[in-house]
C-alpha cells in the first residue's frame, strides 16, 4: 500500500504502528445527549469543533433531511466526542450532523427536500408546532465519550479510525487537534513567520493541510531525539509532541532560534533549491532510465540537510564558500542509496542515518565545522 503526497515530492511507504499492551488503555463513555442539552453545550463551547474540521459542508436539503429523521424518531448513528483535560468535548465524528442540528435550532435554515413531512416545507425551528419543537428538543442521540485518561497514542488511532467525513485528516492535523499546547504554538507560528523557512520551501504562505508545520515538527523531534529514534515516524512524531506539548519560553526559545538559524544557514547556501533533488546548476535530477525525478520539497531531504546544518558551527558562511557546498551538495544528492533513502521507506532507522550521515560528510568535505553532538553514532 502506497501514500503519495504530491505536496512532499515523496513516495512512501505505510509504517506498521504496533500498539505494546501498555499503550492500549482507552476508556469510553456511552450516554445519550438531548438535542437541547448539545445546543447549550454548543453556546457554551463546552462542545467543539476541532480547529482542522471547522468547515461545514452539507446543503440545507441534507440536513433537512437529518431534522426530518430525528422528527420521525429515525435512529442516527452515534456521535463521537473525545473529552479534552480542560473538560471540553470535541467532536471526532459527527461534525456535519452536530453542525446541521445546531444550526437549525438556532433557526438558520428553513427545511427543505423532505421526503415524509411536507407540511413542514420551508419552515424554520421557531415556526414548527410547538409539539414537534417541544419534541425535537427532548430527542437524544447516542454520543460516545473518548475519555481523557486514554492513552494518546490509542487516542489518535481512535482519531484516525473514525476520521472518515468529506476530507479525512492528515496526521498532522490530528497531532493539531490532539496535542494543543505552546509547542503547536510555536510550530504554527515559525511556519508562518521564519522568512528562511518560506524561503526554501517556495511559497510565501503555509501550504494547505499542515504540510509545513508537520515538517517543522520534525526537525524539533530530530534535533532532541534523533539518538532515540525508532519506527514508525507517525508514533515518534505524536509521542514527542505530546510529551513537549506544554513546554516553556526558554525551552521554546533555543529551539525556536536553532531552527531559525538552521534555516537560514540552508537559505545562504541553497536558496529555493534546498530539500530537492538537484544538480549544481539546480536541475532537477534524472533517475536511471532518464526520468526527471519529482521536484517538490522531499521530507527526508529535509530532515538530512535540516539536521546536518543544525550541527554546523560556523555563524555565518561567506559567498565564496557557497560554490564548493552547492558541488559537495549536488555530489552527495547523485549518490543510488541517497536517492534510494529518500524515496523509499524513509522512516527506517538505517536509512535517515544514512542520509544525515552522507550530508554531514558533504558539509564537512566542503570545509564547515559540523559538530555531531556528543554520545551519537550516525553509523
Amino acid at each position: 500500500m502506497k501514500d503519495k503526497d504530491q505536496d512532499l515530492g515523496e513516495t512512501d511507504s505505510v509504517e506498521p504502528f504496533e500498539f505494546p499492551p501498555p499503550e492500549r488503555r482507552i476508556s469510553t463513555q456511552p450516554y445519550d445527549l438531548s438535542l437541547q442539552t448539545l445546543k447549550e453545550k454548543w453556546d457554551q463551547k463546552e462542545l467543539v469543533v476541532p480547529e482542522m474540521q471547522r468547515e461545514y459542508v452539507w446543503d440545507s436539503g441534507r440536513a433537512s433531511r437529518l431534522i426530518e429523521s430525528l422528527l420521525l424518531n429515525i435512529p442516527v448513528p452515534p456521535i463521537y466526542f473525545a473529552e479534552r483535560q480542560d473538560s471540553v468535548l470535541e467532536v471526532v465524528d459527527g461534525h456535519q450532523r452536530v453542525s446541521s442540528i445546531v444550526k437549525y435550532l438556532s433557526n438558520e435554515f428553513a427545511l427543505s427536500g423532505l421526503g415524509i413531512l411536507s407540511e413542514y416545507l420551508c419552515l424554520r425551528f421557531h415556526k414548527l408546532p410547538e409539539k414537534e419543537r417541544r419534541f425535537l428538543k427532548s430527542r437524544s442521540l447516542r454520543a460516545v465519550v473518548i475519555g481523557r485518561d486514554s492513552h494518546p497514542n490509542m487516542k489518535f488511532e481512535v482519531f484516525e479510525r473514525l476520521n472518515t467525513g468529506g476530507i479525512a485528516l492528515n496526521a498532522q492535523e490530528l497531532r493539531n487537534s490532539l496535542f494543543r499546547g505552546t509547542l503547536n504554538q510555536t510550530i504554527r507560528r515559525l511556519a508562518r513567520e521564519c522568512d528562511a523557512f518560506r524561503g526554501t520551501i517556495g511559497s510565501p504562505k503555509p501550504r494547505k493541510r499542515m504540510v509545513d508545520e508537520e515538517l517543522i515538527l520534525r526537525w524539533f523531534a530530530f534535533r532532541d531525539n534523533f539518538k532515540d529514534y525508532k519506527p514508525p515516524l507517525k508514533r515518534f512524531l505524536n509521542e514527542y509532541m505530546n510529551a513537549n506539548k506544554d513546554r516553556g519560553k526558554q525551552w521554546l526559545g533555543e529551539r525556536e532560534e536553532h531552527f531559525t538559524r538552521t534555516n537560514e544557514l540552508v537559505w545562504t547556501v541553497l536558496g529555493d533549491r534546498a530539500f530537492r533533488l538537484i544538480d549544481e546548476t539546480g536541475q532537477v535530477l534524472r533517475d536511471e532510465d532518464g526520468r526527471h525525478l519529482p521536484k517538490g520539497v522531499n521530507r527526508a531531504l529535509f530532515d538530512a540537510q535540516t539536521i546536518a546544518f543544525g550541527w554546523v558551527n560556523d555563524e555565518s558562511i561567506p559567498d565564496s564558500r557557497r560554490a564548493g557546498l552547492i558541488r559537495e551538495i549536488s555530489k552527495a544528492l547523485k549518490r543510488d542509496d541517497l536517492q534510494d533513502s529518500v524515496r523509499r521507506a524513509t522512516g527506517d532507522r538505517a536509512r535517515i542515518r544514512l542520509r544525515v550521515r552522507i550530508m554531514v560528510g558533504a558539509l564537512s568535505a566542503a570545509g564547515l565545522d559540523v559538530k555531531i553532538p556528543r554520545g551519537l553514532d550516525l553509523q
